[in-house]
């Protein structure tokens, strides 16, 4: 644009398109309205003065029916009643001569031009005929014509009769009403501009506030919601944003978590792995520099070396243990299996560990009981669980408990241990928690433990829950669904 010279930019917005459409459809109905009231108005007064001047012809053809002398006497006796609503009335006989004329007949229907009209419409026009004669220095006038045709010959009554008054008060009426209808018009157009401006100006705010909040949606801001209230589509429309915003919501706090865990992720597997890797480095220098010379000592060194392996490798399968189940990648071969059969195996397995700290397990299961599953994963669950209550338990007995309901298997583990606080309870299915770091770093525990069986018991479809109270001990539970279908009936019913 150049300098000095500006040029105006209408933009033609939503509130502009509807004001308009509705200011264009409420003028297209009231102007069809409007014409026709006028139209139906003029035939109406067309009419009624037409059906007065009919029944004033009617009245002079009786009056000079039941007359024997001239006519002229019994026509005169209408004249003063006739004059003060200005109606005239003329007599011609067939051959269009004049019988009769008003006396008072205004000049210019004295002419021969008027005449000669009437002349012309006695010949073609029908009994009763009306019509409207227009005269080229006056006022239209209404014409009513009708023939006197008596039923014995009587020349002096065989005529046609003229009746006929000025237009001037049709005219004056149609005036008056095209006035009140202009008023009107103007009016209903005002109310009618009104009325879309508050319409449109309502629908358009509503949809600058539902654009404003979608910005704001758009900037990250995932808390703003749309005001609008209405009970039409646009509140549907704003109903569903504010649903979709919520959505927006509670997955952006998810998606947070989910990088705040993932930091922390990283932090702990750097931290789980340096710690093993830098003891191996150490113990290598000291090997390497010739720090340990008898052959006790190098055979101890070299225990530790392999432990802290063992360590690295159980902490590799367990992270790409959990890897597999959050990517669905985990194929679970489910059938039934002896839960007796399957809970001594991980007695016998876990056997050493117990009878190091002096622990009982004790197994509490019928014999004919079946869980259904996979049966590894089951193991990998059960030896979980039970080798966790082994750590933090001195003394007294874990019972590894089996049982049916009409619905689910479930398996309890429950322990003599020192028990765990409402805030450890809280936090023992996150990964890398531990409960007392120490003990876990002397029996070479990763933290990943608890996190698999809660996910791997999910991969089940089934629950797993803990309670505990300090100094008395911990109790896992664990539900499993007898088949897939008592999964899918209870996913149904929203269980």
């Amino acid at each position: 644009m150049k300098p000095g010279r500006w040029r105006f930019r209408f933009r033609f917005t939503f509130f502009w398109r509807l004001f308009l459409s509705h200011l264009i459809v409420s003028l297209l109905i009231l102007a069809p309205l409007i014409t026709g009231f006028a139209y139906y108005m003029k035939q109406n007064m067309y009419k009624a003065k037409t059906e007065e001047l009919s029944n004033v012809s009617r009245a002079v053809v009786r009056t000079m029916l039941k007359e024997d002398e001239e006519p002229t006497v019994a026509l005169q006796a209408y004249r003063t009643l006739l004059a003060e609503r200005k109606i005239s009335f003329i007599l011609l006989d067939k051959a269009g001569e004049i019988l009769y004329r008003d006396p008072k007949m205004p000049g210019t229907m004295r002419n021969k031009a008027f005449l000669d009209n009437l002349r012309a419409h006695m010949f073609v026009s029908k009994a009763n005929d009306s019509f409207v004669l227009q005269q080229d220095t006056d006022e239209p006038l209404v014409v009513v014509y009708k023939p006197i045709r008596p039923k014995s010959p009587s020349p002096k009554v065989d005529s046609n009769l003229f009746v006929i008054s000025p237009l001037q008060g049709i005219q004056a009426a149609q005036q008056t009403l095209n006035q009140t209808l202009i008023y009107l018009t103007i009016f209903v157009s005002l109310v009618a501009i009104i009325a879309s401006f508050f319409i449109s100006h309502s629908m358009s705010r509503s949809i600058g506030s539902l654009r404003q909040s979608t910005q704001q949606i758009a900037a990250g801001n995932y808390t703003s919601r749309s005001p609008v209230r209405r009970s039409d589509e646009l509140g549907d429309l704003a109903s569903d944003f504010n649903s979709m915003a919520h959505q927006l919501e509670i997955t952006s706090g998810k998606l947070e978590q989910y990088e705040t865990r993932r930091r922390h992720f990283v932090m702990d597997v750097t931290h789980e792995l340096r710690t093993p890797l830098t003891s191996i480095r150490g113990i290598i220098e000291g090997l390497k520099n010739g720090l340990v010379s008898s052959p006790e000592e190098r055979a101890k060194y070299y225990g530790i070396i392999e432990k802290e392996t063992f360590r690295l490798i159980r902490l590799i399968n367990e992270l790409l243990d959990m890897e597999k189940i959050q990517s669905g990648l985990i194929t679970l071969h489910k059938k039934r299996t002896p839960l007796h059969e399957l809970l001594e195996i991980v007695a016998e397995s876990l056997e050493v560990l117990a009878e190091e700290k002096k622990l009982h397990l004790r197994i509490e299961c019928e014999p004919s009981l079946l869980v259904y599953g996979d049966y590894d994963r089951l193991t990998q669950i059960l030896i979980n669980l039970v080798k966790n209550s082994i750590q933090f338990t001195e003394y007294g007995t874990i019972a590894l408990k089996g049982y049916e309901t009409a619905a689910a298997t479930v398996i309890e583990i429950a322990d003599t241990g020192r028990g765990m606080s409402k805030e450890e309870l809280a936090l023992i299915w996150d990964r890398f928690y531990k409960a007392d770091p120490s003990r876990s770093k002397a029996g070479s525990e990763t933290g990943l433990g608890l996190s698999i069986v809660k996910q791997l018991v999910e991969a089940h479809h089934g629950t797993i829950t803990a309670e505990s109270t300090p100094g008395l001990g911990t109790k896992f539970t664990i539900t499993l669904p007898l088949t897939d279908s008592d999964m899918t009936m209870a996913l149904g019913s929203g269980e």
